[in-house]
């Protein structure tokens, strides 16, 4: 049997407030955001980017230029950005785990992504940096059963903790700009194609800790505990790549706008990167008495540190946008990822694993529609200026877990999001506000303790990006007197 031990809107300075406080909680705490048993192996469940006008569509990241959000994920992206923003959010998910006739429920919560880019008005350059969650082990998990000999037994698994990226970086954009006839005998000039580059310099860190206990009913017997702690950091690099390309635009007689189709193209590439770990295992043989638990003799201790490594990872999107007079936008975008664990050499990262599991090749499959009204008449209802969109992503993680012996079963999981990017009224700014939903399972045709495991999780995010008040332009020469 399987159980778990669970651990009027708001205004812009409420939404603040609850960050900050989130935030000052310790490293460890902030990265327990998943309870799932599956976090156990590895570096546990990896994380989505946690930047929620992405995740609203399914994670969709490579291909998309949007000027009032931050997307971490495509160094590139920060070009097009309209000025200097900062983006975070908080979510809450809950988490329905099943296993045989057993089941349990475990609600989390915790801080999204951080992100700035510093940029000046109309500027081709800009600066970034942030920190990401990467990947989190929640996990606290019980089994009890009778063995012939010793009687009753009660084994425990626990893990907390998790890794971070935090990054810096830079991108530039060039644009090409085309006349375009109006009439019979007149033209705009309109930008026709826009190029973004950008590259950022990441350092994943954090420390995870495992523990695992059997304890023998019968005092007569002794108990163990083994307990492991692993600090990880690496160093790499993740390089972007954006291509804008004006399909169509059609104007009237008197040089107003009326619709208009593009495509955006989109790919990154991080480097692989080395893996140091500062590992630390100790096996000891326990004694629980009067509530207070004694170690008796230790039977192993290690400490060392091992090097891995984290492999190289590929995205590449497209979408398709199409404009009208209105202020109507229809977006549709792909997007893929791959991550290359097997191609590791054999053993570098075996330190990671724990139980009967093996490295797999991590995947993603993302796409997304947002749809903004751009009702006519409307200037003065948010609702119209409001983006709503949703988004389907197939997951498949990094990790193979044995259901037979010698067959082994890849993790993978679906998940299905919606929500809306509603601008902030009032800030005279670019300022939004992101809200979103999200519903998947997970699941493996294998097993964690006795039966297959599925969980279904239903996540919340509420999120901001704040830009600066109009006309308090950042980074710009003011004359005088």
């Amino acid at each position: 049997m399987l159980y778990y031990n669970p651990s009027k809107i708001f205004n812009l300075k409420a939404v603040i407030i609850v960050t900050i406080c989130v935030f000052s909680f310790n490293q460890n705490y902030a990265q327990e955001s998943d309870p799932s048993p599956w976090s156990r192996f590895g570096l546990g469940i990896t994380l989505p980017a946690n930047t929620l006008p992405q995740q609203l569509m399914g994670g969709l990241s490579s291909p998309m230029m949007d000027k009032n959000v931050i997307n971490p994920n495509q160094p590139a992206s920060a070009a097009g950005c309209n000025t200097t923003l900062f983006q975070s959010s908080v979510y809450s998910s809950r988490n329905l785990m099943t296993e045989g006739d057993s089941s349990t429920t475990a609600f989390t919560g915790n801080l999204g992504a951080i992100n700035m880019i510093i940029k000046k008005p109309s500027g081709k350059s800009a600066f970034m940096f942030g920190v990401i969650p990467h990947s989190t082990k929640g996990y606290n998990l019980i089994r009890s059963y009778e063995n012939e000999l010793v009687g009753d037994i009660i084994e425990s698994y626990r893990g907390s903790g998790g890794t971070a990226r935090s990054y810096v970086g830079f991108a530039r954009g060039f644009k090409g700009k085309k006349w375009i006839e109006v009439g019979d005998s007149d033209s705009v000039l309109v930008n026709t194609f826009n190029l973004q580059i950008g590259g950022q310099v990441n350092y994943l860190f954090g420390e995870i800790v495992q523990q695992e206990r059997l304890d023998i009913q019968d005092l007569t017997y002794l108990d163990n505990r083994t307990s492991t702690s692993m600090r990880h950091r690496a160093m790499g690099g993740l390089f972007g790549l954006q291509i804008h390309q004006l399909l169509g635009t059609k104007y009237d007689d008197q040089k107003n706008f009326k619709r208009s189709s593009s495509i955006f193209l989109g790919g990154t590439y991080s480097t692989p990167s080395k893996l140091n770990t500062d590992f630390e295992k100790i096996i000891e043989t326990v004694v629980l008495l009067n509530s207070v638990e004694s170690v008796v003799d230790t039977a192993f201790y290690k400490s060392d540190v091992f090097e891995g490594q984290i492999p190289s990872r590929w995205t590449a999107g497209a979408a398709i946008s199409f404009d009208s007079r209105s202020g109507r936008r229809i977006l549709l975008g792909v997007d893929l990822m791959k991550e290359n664990w097997t191609s590791t050499s054999q053993g570098t990262n075996d330190y990671m694993l724990d139980g009967n599991a093996s490295w797999a090749d991590a995947c993603r499959i993302s796409s997304g529609i947002s749809l903004k009204p751009g009702l006519k008449g409307s200037r003065k209802n948010v609702f119209a200026k409001t983006t709503y969109k949703v988004g389907f992503a197939l997951d498949n993680y990094p990790l193979n877990y044995e259901v037979s012996s010698g067959n082994f079963e890849q993790l993978q999981s679906w998940r299905a999001s919606t929500g809306f990017t509603m601008p902030l009224e009032g800030s005279r700014s670019n300022s939004s506000i992101h809200f979103g939903v999200s519903y998947g399972k997970r699941s493996l045709d294998g097993t964690v303790l006795d039966n297959s495991l599925e969980e279904s999780i239903f996540n919340v995010q509420l999120g901001v990006s704040l830009a600066p008040f109009i006309k308090n332009l950042w980074l710009m020469p003011k004359l005088y007197d």
